[in-house]
């Protein structure tokens, strides 16, 4: 082999090494984005929560109504408190909804979410806040929760235990 020809293989694997290594670029690039989302989505979703959380306070939850316009009852606080907390609970499944869409969550995370959205909407009231404060027609996380309850049915009020 001559000098000629040994230049000419390395000048070769020297071209598929550099290809390789840009393959891979593109690939680590892909999924720092898909991180970098979620992160975003997981700060936007905290802070929704915390707020929701912090509005199930009754001094909060009469604040709220008062400023709205509405009669701070003691059954208006109740119902603030618990449309606050199921809120809360809706955003943290649609973060793991969407996370497991994009390939971040694993399937058995994804599944007890499943089973503690399938838990609570069997409840009118889990219902009635979904339908109020939270469905956004059109997106795949309403279609996902539509379809959820869609094979839930409902336990009537007057036997619902908490769980």
């Amino acid at each position: 082999m001559t000098l000629s020809d040994f230049a000419t293989i390395t000048t070769a694997i020297s071209g598929i090494a550099v290809t390789v290594s840009i393959v891979y670029l593109a690939l680590q690039t892909h999924q720092n984005v898909k991180h970098t989302r979620a992160l975003i989505n997981q700060g936007r979703v905290t802070l929704i929560s915390e707020m929701l959380l912090r509005s199930t306070d009754p001094d909060v939850a009469s604040a709220y109504l008062t400023g709205t316009g509405r009669e701070a009852t003691p059954e208006a606080v109740r119902g603030m408190q618990f449309q606050a907390f199921a809120t809360a609970q809706m955003f943290g499944w649609q973060d793991s909804f969407s996370q497991h869409e994009r390939g971040l969550l694993d399937d058995d995370i994804y599944q007890a979410m499943r089973a503690s959205v399938t838990q609570a909407m069997r409840h009118p009231a889990f219902r009635e806040a979904y339908e109020l404060r939270f469905k956004t027609p059109g997106t795949k996380f309403c279609a996902f929760m539509d379809e959820a309850i869609a094979k839930i049915p409902a336990v009537p009020v007057d036997t619902a235990k908490p769980d």
